[in-house]
């Protein structure tokens, strides 16, 4: 590998990240590669970075940021020759969870650099992205409950990082979940089971490109494929705080799975419609304007993507 470009969003998770991302770069750079690094707290700026390290030619794009940023930036280099890499350096890091991607701890300070050089060394491997209405994501977009306490969640972003910004946002999840009385949604999705329509009232509608969720808290599935082609939309039925912790409980537990208001539809595009337009969010990060359809639709093998021995299971494998 020669050229790497590093993009860091120095707005997400803690400050103690500029120092370990720069730390990363060193790291790199001692192995002969040729780094860039830009870092901003802007993500159109970012953006504009990835675009211009694929004109470049570059052989890597490392994101060093929360799963926001990587959705973001991963859609840049969609379809493109560039490999993306993960360096979490966010509140949560869930999707790099999933990903067997190491993350930097207080007991593991150094991990983000160890992290950069494995990506160096693993093989790039194709991974699916998904649009939400047209907007790239790696790992979730819904309505309701989460939506909702994303939002709340950004209003209150600096102040977060100075109480522990994963803490603080179940926190605010709690409370959210207080006041919600559930949304009557319609839930359409074309998949290897044909046409489905469903329609009812729920707390939450999220379509998941991966098992965790909850800062990674919960889990959702154990076992799916990051090269499949599929996604699966979880709806939560339910309209007030008792039955959100219900469901919590069972996500707990792993029964999830066989509770009659717990839905799972597995497919390659999701609508979701609502009478009243309603927030949503896409990776964990709030959008500007409430909408009365979500529209999401799963494109398979576009990514190239530096994958750790930890994710060789996560793909050409069955979803179960």
């Amino acid at each position: 590998m020669r050229t790497v470009w590093i993009l860091h969003n120095a707005r997400a998770g803690r400050s103690a990240y500029v120092r370990r991302v720069d730390e990363a770069a060193e790291a790199v750079a001692r192995r002969g590669v040729s780094v860039r690094l830009v870092r901003d707290s802007d993500l159109a700026v970012l953006r504009l970075a990835a675009r211009e390290a694929v004109t470049a030619n570059a052989d890597a794009v490392l994101v060093a940021g929360g799963d926001g940023t990587l959705g973001t930036l991963a859609g840049e280099l969609a379809h493109s020759p560039v490999a993306f890499g993960a360096l979490p350096a966010g509140t949560a890091n869930v999707w790099a969870q999933a990903a067997g991607v190491p993350r930097a701890s207080i007991f593991h300070p150094h991990a983000l650099a160890h992290t950069a050089l494995q990506l160096l060394d693993a093989p790039p491997r194709l991974t699916d992205l998904a649009q939400a209405n047209d907007r790239w994501f790696l790992s979730w977009s819904g309505m309701g409950l989460d939506a909702i306490a994303v939002q709340q969640f950004e209003r209150q972003r600096d102040h977060s990082r100075q109480v522990g910004g994963f803490v603080y946002n179940g926190l605010l999840t709690f409370g959210v979940a207080r006041a919600l009385r559930g949304l009557d949604l319609r839930l359409q999705v074309s998949g290897p089971a044909g046409a489905q329509e469903v329609s009812g009232r729920f707390l939450m509608a999220t379509v998941c490109g991966i098992g965790l969720y909850g800062g990674g808290l919960f889990r959702f599935t154990q076992r799916l494929s990051f090269d499949d082609g599929l996604m699966d939309l979880w709806a939560w039925q339910g309209d007030d705080f008792g039955t959100a912790l219900a469901h919590a409980g069972r996500v707990l537990r792993g029964t999830h799975h066989r509770h009659p208001a717990v839905l799972r539809l597995t497919g390659e595009r999701f609508d979701l419609y609502t009478a009243q337009p309603q927030a949503i969010h896409i990776d964990g990060e709030p959008q500007p304007a409430p909408v009365q359809r979500l529209t999401v639709q799963v494109v398979a093998r576009c990514l190239r993507v530096l994958a750790p021995p930890a994710s060789a299971a996560l793909y050409t494998q069955p979803r179960s």
